[in-house]
């Protein structure tokens, strides 16, 4: 592990668990054919970009659930919405904001995006 790694595996800890972060990186799905990419979102993404002052973590969560929404990813909706609720975001923090989205990526997105919002919160009940 660099340095970046590190700081990266620490400031994941603002959105997960500590158990999680580790599972993360032990239990990576596609190690087997991009055995970088989880390096590369640890590094770059959590020990570069997220590390940076200026936001605290609720804030950069929101930033990030509502990127992954107005690009449509499922699967990394659910993910932020969860991390978003480890940073302490509330539940109606992150619907505000999915709401506030309607006039600028439209109404499927948004209603996508309140169903994985839903689900999660059944789940974090």
């Amino acid at each position: 592990m660099n340095e970046r790694f590190t700081k990266g595996f620490e400031t994941i800890k603002h959105y997960v668990t500590t158990e999680e972060a580790v599972k993360m990186i032990e239990a990576d799905a596609l190690a087997d054919i991009a055995p970088d990419l989880r390096k590369m979102i640890i590094e770059f993404a959590y020990g570069d970009i997220y590390s940076r002052p200026g936001l605290d973590a609720k804030k950069r969560a929101l930033v990030v659930i509502t990127s992954v929404v107005t690009q449509g990813a499922a699967p990394q909706t659910k993910t932020h919405i969860k991390r978003g609720l480890h940073a302490g975001l509330t539940q109606t923090e992150i619907v505000e904001a999915l709401l506030q989205l309607v006039p600028y990526i439209g109404f499927p997105l948004v209603q996508n995006a309140l169903t994985i919002v839903q689900q999660v919160f059944k789940e974090e009940a």
